[in-house]
C-alpha cells in the first residue's frame, strides 16, 4: 500500500518499473503509463486515473476537481509537486528537490526599493556570520503594503575570491557597492556592526536576528552598539515553517530586492528539500560554490516579520488633538 514515501495502490518497485516499461513500449492505454510532460495537460491525467474517462461518475467529477485544485496550488506551492505526482499521478520522482523559485519569479525582486515610503518603517535587520573566511551577509527588511523589501549588503574576502574561482561577476558586483571585498585572513564583525549603525540612523534599526552559529561574537559586539540581539536555536526548523510562506511570495512577487544580482544569485542557489517526513528544508545547490547567505539573512529577518514590522498607520500623534 505504499509508495516511495506516499501512500497509494501499488509497491514502489512494480509501479515505477512498469510506468518505465510502457514509456518504452508505448502501451497508451495502460492505466499506469504517463509521461511527466503530460501532467500539465488534465484530459490526459486518465493515464493514471482510469475512472477520469469518459462518462466519469459524480464521484470522480468530484475527484477530477479536486486533483485540479492541488494542481493549480503547485503554482504557489512547487515544492508539493514530488506529492502530486506521486500520489495523484502514480509516478514518484527520484529527485524530491526542487528550486525556491522560478528564475522567472527571481527576476522579478529586481524592482526600485522605495525609499521614499521606507523612513517611518519599521524594520527588522539579520546576519549570516557562518563563515568568516569566505563571505558572510546582513541585511534590513521592511514590510511596504503586501510587499516585504530586502536591503542586504555581503562581505567576503578577496583571497578566497581569486582561490574560488567563483563564475559570478564578483568583482563587478563590488564596484556596484553589493559586497565588499576585505584584504584580511578573517571577516571582522566590526564590519557588520557598522553596517547596522548606519542603518540605525537612517531608520531606526533596532532589532537583529542571527543563528547560534559563532553567537557569542554576534551577540556581545551587536549588544555593545545597543542592538537587541534574537537567534534560532535551529535554523532548519524555522525553514520547515517559512518554506512554503517563501515560495508563495516569490510566485505571488510580493518579494523585492532591488537592482541586486547578488541576491538573486543567492536564491538561486537554494532548493527545497521535501523530506521523509514532509517537511521542507533550504538546501544549497553546492556547498562551495553556489553561495547562500544573503538568501538565508533574508529567510532569518523573515522569521520576525509578523511579530516586529508593522503596517503603516493611518495616523500620527502631531495630527491627534489632546
Amino acid at each position: 500500500m505504499k509508495t516511495k514515501r506516499f501512500s497509494r495502490l501499488l509497491p514502489p518497485l512494480k509501479t515505477s518499473k512498469h510506468c518505465s516499461i510502457n514509456q518504452k513500449n508505448h502501451h497508451g492505454h495502460d492505466r499506469w503509463w504517463i509521461y511527466k510532460g503530460e501532467v500539465d495537460k488534465s484530459e490526459l491525467w486518465e493515464k493514471a486515473n482510469p475512472m477520469f474517462s469518459q462518462p466519469r461518475s459524480p464521484y470522480a467529477e468530484e475527484l477530477f476537481d479536486t486533483i485540479m485544485d492541488e494542481y493549480l496550488d503547485l503554482e504557489d506551492d512547487p515544492s508539493g509537486r514530488p506529492e502530486f505526482m506521486a500520489k495523484r499521478m502514480n509516478l514518484p520522482q527520484e529527485d524530491n528537490t526542487v528550486k525556491v523559485a522560478s528564475w522567472e519569479d527571481i527576476q522579478a525582486t529586481n524592482r526600485p526599493i522605495p525609499y521614499d515610503r521606507l523612513e517611518n518603517k519599521t524594520w527588522v535587520g539579520a546576519i549570516d556570520f557562518s563563515f568568516i573566511k569566505d563571505f558572510t551577509a546582513c541585511g534590513v527588511l521592511f514590510k511596504d503594503g503586501e510587499n516585504y523589501i530586502w536591503k542586504s549588503h555581503q562581505f567576503a574576502r578577496r583571497d578566497f575570491i581569486k582561490e574560488a574561482k567563483l563564475n559570478p561577476p564578483i568583482f563587478e558586483w563590488e564596484e556596484d557597492g553589493l559586497i565588499t571585498l576585505l584584504d584580511e585572513p578573517v571577516i571582522d564583525i566590526s564590519y557588520m556592526v557598522n553596517y547596522f549603525c548606519e542603518m540605525r540612523e537612517k531608520y531606526g534599526l533596532n532589532t537583529i536576528v542571527g543563528d547560534t552559529f559563532r553567537l557569542d561574537i554576534v551577540k556581545q559586539a551587536l549588544e555593545e552598539a545597543g542592538f537587541k540581539v534574537l537567534y534560532i536555536q535551529n535554523p532548519h526548523a524555522i525553514y520547515a515553517k517559512l518554506a512554503p510562506r517563501i515560495e508563495m511570495l516569490f510566485a505571488q512577487k510580493r518579494i523585492i530586492f532591488g537592482d541586486n544580482p547578488l541576491m538573486r544569485w543567492n536564491t538561486n542557489n537554494i532548493v527545497v528539500k521535501v523530506k521523509n517526513d514532509g517537511n521542507k528544508d533550504f538546501v544549497k545547490k553546492d556547498e562551495v560554490r553556489r553561495k547562500t547567505d544573503g538568501f538565508s539573512a533574508f529567510v532569518y529577518a523573515l522569521w520576525q516579520a509578523d511579530q516586529i514590522l508593522v503596517d503603516d498607520l493611518d495616523f500620527f500623534l502631531d495630527d491627534i488633538d489632546f
